[in-house]
């Protein structure tokens, strides 16, 4: 199809350097952050002064996620030239304008947007917050779900506008995010609050992911959310089989057996990422490192396929 045409096209694309340019005002903080999350290397640190201009140039194969001060997050590509105004009040992030690159300013335009809907329904992304200030479970469930239709809405706005690759990063990276947090907030709230799991699962939670389908294109596998969130969602999709056989879930006692068990549901690309991630936080939480060593030599044995990830993994457990 076009659209694969165009996927092995970006794929390989050649390194391109991505400008961007960026003025800033009333932010009471000292320094304003772009942080890449893919390439650490790429990250950039301007003082800050009011409507001062800081320009950088990286060079890029593929597009990259990038954010600002951990609040602005945005896709650059290759070759993109993209100017921005961001205005902040003491230190939280209140608007952004981008000019530049029109792919570029749609999607980051629908990006800022998208954060826009969240904001004004007063969304929190991390849970753990929506548990603090003691957002009901049904309240959550149903704001994940419409928070999400809202933001798909306004990215396929702009699909036929931007880079293919950039547009199915930044989609896995938002449905990673909500739907990790629709199957998690259950048990954190059950967690937290002391009540049985069975109390806290909202009407339809069962039946919400049926026919999901799985992603497993190279962009999707770019976003460690979307990662992150296959690895839940096996548990996810072993507690619903628990529940409608009318059964007590129990779920993998040990690393091990949640190797295998990622090892067993996913194949291929996919599999090479989710085991990865796996590793990666398992050693990031400093678990024990004999079995880490050990699962480690099988994934290279076995399963991995992209060469940063064996590096990575390995200079990890140095």
């Amino acid at each position: 199809s076009a659209a694969s045409d165009v996927y092995k096209r970006q794929g390989v694309q050649a390194q391109k350097m991505a400008k961007i340019s960026a003025t800033a005002t009333g932010y009471s903080g000292k320094i304003i952050d772009f942080e890449f999350i893919d390439n650490i290397a790429n990250n950039q640190q301007f003082p800050f002064k009011d409507n001062q201009l800081m320009e950088f140039e990286v060079e890029l194969k593929e597009p990259s996620l990038m954010k600002v001060n951990a609040w602005l997050w945005m896709i650059v590509c290759p070759g993109d030239d993209i100017q921005m105004h961001v205005t902040f009040k003491g230190t939280s992030y209140r608007e952004v304008e981008f000019k530049g690159t029109p792919s570029a300013v749609a999607l980051n335009s629908a990006i800022r947007d998208g954060r826009m809907v969240r904001i004004n329904d007063h969304y929190k992304t991390n849970p753990l917050a929506a548990v603090v200030t003691q957002v009901p479970v049904n309240t959550y469930y149903e704001a994940c779900q419409r928070n999400w239709k809202k933001e798909q809405e306004i990215l396929e706005g702009v699909r036929d506008q931007v880079d293919p690759f950039a547009f199915a990063y930044i989609y896995a990276e938002l449905e990673g995010m909500y739907l990790d947090n629709l199957f998690k907030y259950p048990f954190v709230v059950s967690d937290v609050c002391k009540k049985k799991i069975e109390e806290c699962i909202p009407e339809g939670y069962w039946n919400v992911l049926d026919g999901y389908q799985v992603k497993n294109d190279k962009a999707s596998l770019k976003s460690f959310a979307y990662i992150g969130w296959l690895i839940d969602y096996v548990e996810y999709r072993e507690r619903r089989e628990a529940y409608r056989a009318g059964k007590t879930y129990a779920g993998p006692q040990n690393m091990e057996e949640m190797y295998e068990k990622l090892a067993q549901t996913y194949d291929g690309d996919t599999r090479d990422a989710v085991l990865y991630l796996f590793l990666y936080k398992a050693i990031a939480e400093q678990q024990d490192f004999n079995v880490i060593g050990k699962l480690s030599k099988d994934y290279f044995k076995k399963y991995n396929r992209n060469k940063q990830f064996r590096k990575e993994l390995s200079e990890m457990q140095k």
